[in-house]
């Protein structure tokens, strides 16, 4: 016997991602799967809902609470009851569960898939935080720090604001996150956000940063994307088979590919895309399945661009060239929060403690994600030279820069004016660069030159 699939009878098309619990009624009661009485019993049952969460919200003082404060808490019970209905695989057993359960049962199911999901939100933004490029754009790096990311997981309230989106998350993404709210939303953003970390992270900072200045002088306080900006000079670079990892795009080379492209269409450029995109991949040796699927998805929209900014002559802001930093341009560097000072305490006895070289940086990877913490960890823990090798390999050229120009190795004054694990620091300092080659070092030499450390 052939198989036989399963209609069903509520199309999941007209279901709202972020209504889903509203919308399931409204559309099962279109459709005569839900009739008055049961519609009845379902709202007796939210009100219910409401104020038993009320009760607690007032911590078993009243049931009574400000207009505004109630319906708050009616939409985050919505947004719990939501979340545990779009588990089902199809609306109508989504349908079937409200029917056959009471609703404060499936609402503590929604509520402790929040704790669930607050977690996978947690582990993305370590991805997201170790994964961090340097740039001196405001939204990016304020949505990561304290006030956006951060700021999210320290106000979010799953029991009464579970639908809501605290800290200030500005950031543009290349594809913009709509129809998703509460924890479901931090939890795309952070995915797509790490995947644009890992593209980004193949190009030097100071390249990207260049990149973004042909873009815009001032694009350090614009809301701009960052990936999409590298990924259309890297097209520009394949297309003209450049060197793919400088993104650099001469005026000429843009008048090249604007007079090679302006015959083509929509379609074809889109081709042309796609066969560039792969060589980008190969190139930057991208081997990430969800990589690759964010650069495919993000195609088309670069193709529109490309073709109208032809047809309408402006296709130097579209692929732009790199606007080199002058000398005396200079860029803002946070070493970030330090770990507070008890904590702190604890995890440097822990490393001290440690026999293996292994163990100890397992847990100062683990521990610290920020160059303030870092510079600590070296300063304190009495590491051996191949140890703090290893720490400095986990470091960007941006951090080394700013590493070395904190603990510069001057050996004539070292003994007046610095410490013995201040001494010892740049002795290490200086002995990992002459490992490196002379480009690279002289690259780290110039972006300490340029930064300002805040």
């Amino acid at each position: 016997m052939q198989s036989i699939e399963k209609h069903s009878k509520i199309n999941k098309q007209l279901l709202s991602n972020e209504f889903y619990f509203q919308s399931l009624l409204q559309e099962a009661h279109n459709q005569g799967e839900l009739n008055d009485l049961e519609i009845e019993s379902i709202q007796m049952q939210i009100i219910k809902l409401l104020a038993d969460n009320t009760e607690v919200y007032n911590k078993g003082l009243s049931s009574s609470v400000k207009v505004e404060v109630a319906q708050t808490i009616m939409k985050s019970n919505m947004y719990t009851l939501s979340l545990y209905l779009k588990s089902f695989p199809e609306p109508d057993s989504s349908l079937d569960a409200v029917k056959s359960q009471p609703l404060s049962d499936l609402y503590s199911l929604g509520r402790s898939m929040i704790n669930t999901k607050l977690n996978v939100a947690k582990y993305l933004y370590h991805l997201v935080c170790k994964t961090k490029i340097q740039t001196i754009n405001a939204s990016y790096n304020d949505t990561i720090g304290e006030e956006g990311i951060k700021g999210f997981f320290k106000d979010y309230h799953a029991d009464y604001e579970a639908h809501e989106t605290s800290g200030s998350i500005d950031y543009q993404l290349i594809h913009p996150i709509t129809d998703l709210a509460g924890v479901e939303f931090i939890i795309q953003y952070l995915q797509n956000l790490h995947l644009e970390n890992l593209f980004c992270s193949k190009f030097e900072p100071v390249i990207l940063h260049e990149v973004m200045c042909g873009y815009h002088a001032t694009y350090a306080d614009l809301l701009v994307n960052i990936f999409g900006q590298a990924l259309q000079n890297a097209l520009g670079c394949a297309i003209l088979h450049k060197e793919i990892l400088d993104l650099n795009l001469e005026a000429s080379d843009i008048r090249k590919i604007k007079n090679d492209l302006k015959n083509e269409t929509k379609e074809s450029i889109l081709e042309i895309s796609q066969q560039n995109a792969a060589a980008i991949i190969k190139t930057l040796g991208i081997t990430s399945t969800s990589l690759k699927s964010y650069i495919w998805a993000s195609l088309p929209e670069f193709t529109s661009n490309i073709h109208f900014a032809i047809k309408n002559d402006t296709l130097q802001k579209v692929l732009v060239p790199r606007v080199k930093t002058s000398s005396n341009e200079i860029i803002q560097y946070s070493i970030g929060t330090k770990t507070d000072d008890e904590s702190y305490r604890k995890i440097v006895n822990e490393v001290r403690s440690c026999r293996y070289s292994d163990d100890k940086i397992e847990i100062i990877k683990e521990q610290f994600k920020t160059l303030s913490d870092i510079e600590d960890i070296l300063l304190d823990c009495a590491l051996s030279e191949s140890e703090a090798f290893v720490i400095f390999s986990m470091l960007d050229d941006v951090e080394l820069s700013v590493l070395v120009k904190r603990h510069p190795y001057h050996p004539e004054i070292n003994a007046i004016a610095f410490s013995e694990p201040e001494i010892i620091l740049q002795q290490y300092l200086d002995n990992y660069l002459q490992t490196m080659p002379e480009n690279r070092i002289e690259q780290i030499q110039t972006t300490g030159s340029n930064i300002e450390i805040i």
